[in-house]
């Protein structure tokens, strides 16, 4: 075949440990496929010899990686798997596309090696986001009983659609190696530019001691349209030398010191500048034009100091590199002598031009002519791809033709080594078979392949994903094979069983349509980690045979459902779902407790104050001596603890409602933070970053509203005349409530959230210190008591200053559930 007639290479789907011979297998930001080995249904299998079609399908996965719990994240699908982790894409509980990198303990040889990545990710992290061209770590966990930690960061733009990700099924992340395959060689200018800005990153984690290790094409991945550093995973302390990295990126000395990472970067703009293999450097690239040419010399002096073998003669720092690459392509100054020479060449050329010209004009005075102005050229769209049609014969995206037989297309040639070796280097699948030599029509020899069954399936899958994604196949059509004769030539040795030469084959899906509903409505409709909408769920387009789900709705039992599509027919089911008493955020509920909570936001807070009750459960299943008589008056609210004492009640009730499958493990009890005891209150943002700064800053809003003194019976406030004795003297004039001390919690009024006493009764206490973090010995408290009648403390902005450590016979509090990390309000 002609080079010109060559379909485009695929894009590899793991470059660590697969570009150039890997010296260590690691998982890189450019998206990993999984590899899965598929199945044909039964009903389509033939045996050696059978003849007959079979198709590609899909082996059920189970596997204890595929069950995890992310906090406030949903792992929507495996998009990278590599030696040393995995990488899922997710979405946050915000909406927000992130990649999430899980690495797990079992795949390392020895733990402390597992520690040590974890610590490299540890030193990573405060510094990712100080520097634009850095990958930015959001949040690393840890959990201990699973035998992993992970690390989330931010998701690499689409390789076709940028930083538009509206189809999830068909994300590819975009990398420097993505733009070469599409590309070619790239833009000199651009590669100055991104070349400048790795440098400036990788002098930013030099100068906090860290080093990259392993950087290349494949590990520069585009944000938003810019590059950023990626696969940090192999970040670690500059000077720790364990041997890890990529064949032709690593310098002879080995990687780990930061001139081994400019020695790297140097590589990468070599294969980015010259479109060559890294290999090959230092080459020069072939189909320069004349007006690049100045500029790559200039860009190739510094790209050759950069990947100099001899530690002396390369740049000592990321800083120089940077600096260098800034003076790519500027005018240097030069010695007086030679401009003077170069004024005294255009001076004598421009007497001798404008003499000849004069000479001309007087010899050809008496003749002209005019030139018509050139036509504009209607610029083509660009040619799409043709899919396989009936009738017609089909040209896949390898170039090999297809001949339309009864209701598929046929290849018409056995599947050749060239063909397979794509699709071996793209999903590093080991091959066994054998490779013989078939005479095709012309004469012309091609080296088929004999493979078993379940690679013949495996490529079927593959080819089908591939060509789907080049726009030579759509979604209607699929790959399978049938085994076909290949003659053993004279002499030579028998095949071994099991092998079989196939011919692919391209035929329609076999689909029906299925409508799946629930009981409730709106449950989630998952296929394996694939989320398919929510039920009432139409999919009109299901693939022929036995099908599998899961349905699951926030306070409902997980409940699967299996069935079975019909080609061309229509299958209706609907499932009852049931409840399972778990947490829901958007409704009202109740916990173990019999406590009421509402919605706040995205968040449920307790409708009152918490009651001795509760509090002397909790102390009552911990054993710690109490210095109350909880049995009495259950439902008064609890009093006299510190801010510790509640957060420990937080600490058990979270604890306690985990194991009884109430709430998740990404679920926690908690005090409100002092912003949502606002939003609580019905105050919108307050300006100020700390409790002390945002004191009072809004004046007229009370609890109850916006009038003063309150309504009759408003709250539990201390009412002049109420009681006898010196508390005649002070109080709110004429307010009566009926109460000399604190009420029973939700005594009074429901408000319009169904929230109660968020003003009087008891003071309570929330998250944030008076000071904010630097402060933490100093508390705050909310919302007034029952001794309370001045009416600035009573306005909804009112916070009051209290040691952590003390306890006070009006101070009380109530809780808040969340996920873990999530806030109350919108925008936080």
């Amino acid at each position: 075949m002609p080079e010109s007639e060559m379909p485009p290479e695929p894009m590899h789907a793991a470059e660590a440990g697969g570009e150039g011979g890997g010296l260590e297998a690691n998982w890189n930001s450019e998206a990993e496929t999984l590899s899965v080995k598929p199945q044909a249904p039964m009903a389509d299998r033939r045996g050696p010899g059978g003849g007959g079609p079979r198709r590609a399908g899909t082996v059920n996965q189970t596997s204890h990686r595929d069950d995890l719990v992310i906090p406030d994240y949903t792992l929507l699908k495996r998009i990278g798997s590599g030696a040393y982790g995995e990488v899922w894409l997710a979405q946050s509980v915000t909406g927000a596309l992130r990649a999430v990198k899980i690495v797990w303990r079992e795949d390392f040889e020895l733990t402390k090696t597992f520690h040590r990545e974890f610590e490299g990710i540890q030193q990573f992290e405060p510094i990712s986001r100080g520097h634009p061209c850095l990958v930015h770590i959001l949040h690393v966990g840890w959990n201990e009983h699973r035998g992993f930690y992970y690390y989330v960061m931010e998701l690499a733009d689409d390789a076709v659609r940028g930083a538009q990700i509206d189809d999830l099924a068909a994300y590819n992340a975009r990398t420097v190696t993505s733009d070469m395959k599409a590309q070619g060689r790239l833009d000199l200018h651009f590669c100055r530019e991104a070349g400048m800005y790795l440098a400036d990153a990788l002098a930013y984690m030099h100068d906090h001691g860290l080093t990259h290790r392993d950087i290349k094409p494949s590990n520069i991945i585009f944000v938003g349209g810019m590059c950023k550093l990626a696969d940090i995973g192999l970040v670690a302390a500059s000077g720790e030398r364990t041997f890890v990295g990529t064949e032709g990126f690593v310098p002879p000395e080995g990687p780990g010191t930061p001139q081994a990472d400019i020695y790297s970067l140097g590589k990468v703009l070599y294969e980015m500048s010259s479109g060559n293999d890294r290999m090959e450097f230092p080459e020069v690239p072939q189909g320069l034009r004349d007006d690049e040419w100045e500029l790559w010399v200039d860009l190739n002096r510094v790209i050759c100091r950069a990947c100099a073998p001899n530690l002396s003669e390369r740049y000592a720092n990321a800083h120089l590199l940077m600096s260098a690459l800034q003076n790519v392509g500027k005018k240097r100054p030069e010695p007086m002598w030679r401009g003077l020479t170069r004024t005294a060449a255009r001076v004598f050329a421009g007497s001798a031009l404008a003499g000849g010209m004069w000479v001309m004009a007087k010899q050809q005075a008496d003749w002209s002519y005019t030139i018509a102005a050139p036509e504009k050229v209607q610029v083509m769209g660009p040619v799409l791809p043709q899919t396989p049609a009936v009738g017609r014969p089909w040209k896949n995206s390898f170039g090999k033709w297809f001949s339309f037989q009864k209701d598929r297309h046929l290849a018409d040639l056995p599947l050749e080594y060239e063909t397979l070796i794509r699709f071996l280097d793209e999903t590093q699948m080991p091959f066994e078979g054998e490779v013989v030599s078939f005479k095709a029509p012309g004469d012309r020899l091609v080296n088929a392949v004999l493979i078993d069954a379940k690679d013949a399936d495996a490529y079927c899958t593959w080819a089908t994903e591939y060509e789907r994604q080049s726009r030579h196949l759509d979604t209607d059509h699929e790959y399978g094979w049938t085994e076909t004769t290949l003659k053993v030539p004279e002499g030579g040795t028998p095949r071994r069983d099991g092998l079989v030469a196939v011919r692919t084959l391209v035929m329609k899906v076999p689909v029906g349509r299925l409508e799946l509903g629930s009981n409730p409505v709106g449950a989630e409709v998952w296929r394996g980690e694939e989320l398919l909408g929510q039920t009432p769920l139409v999919l009109p387009n299901e693939r022929v045979g036995e099908v599998a789900y899961e349905l699951r709705l926030p306070g409902y039992t997980t409940q699967a459902f299996t069935g079975k599509v019909v080609e061309g027919k229509t299958v209706t089911a609907s499932v009852r779902l049931r409840p399972s008493g778990a947490v829901v955020f958007d409704k009202p509920w109740r916990n173990s407790l019999e406590m009421p909570f509402v919605p706040l936001g995205k968040a449920l807070l307790a409708v009152a104050e918490t009651r001795r009750r509760d509090f002397g459960s909790y102390r009552q299943s911990t054993g710690e001596p109490s210095r109350q008589d909880w049995t009495s008056e259950t439902e008064q609210p609890v009093v006299g603890v510190t801010r510790l004492d509640v957060v420990l009640f937080c600490r058990w009730l979270t604890e306690r409602e985990r194991a009884l499958g109430l709430i998740q493990a990404d679920h926690e009890y908690r005090l409100p933070t002092d912003d949502e005891w606002s939003m609580a209150a019905y105050l919108p943002r307050e300006r100020g970053a700390t409790p002390e700064e945002r004191n009072l800053r809004i004046e007229g809003i009370y609890p109850w509203g916006f009038i003063w003194p309150p309504y009759a019976k408003q709250g539990n406030f201390a009412g002049l005349g109420e009681v006898s004795g010196e508390a005649e003297k002070t109080g709110i004039p004429g307010y009566q409530d009926g109460f000399q001390g604190a009420a029973p919690v939700a005594a009074f009024k429901i408000d319009g959230r169904g929230l109660a006493d968020l003003s009087g009764n008891v003071w309570e206490w929330v998250m944030d210190s008076w000071a904010g973090p630097l402060a933490p010995g100093v508390g705050v408290v909310r919302g007034g008591s029952f001794r309370t009648f001045e009416r600035k403390e009573l306005l909804a902005s009112y916070r009051r200053r209290l040691a952590v450590d003390a306890r006070e016979l009006d101070v009380g509090f109530r809780v808040l559930l969340a996920p873990v990390g999530q806030y109350a309000r919108d925008d936080d």
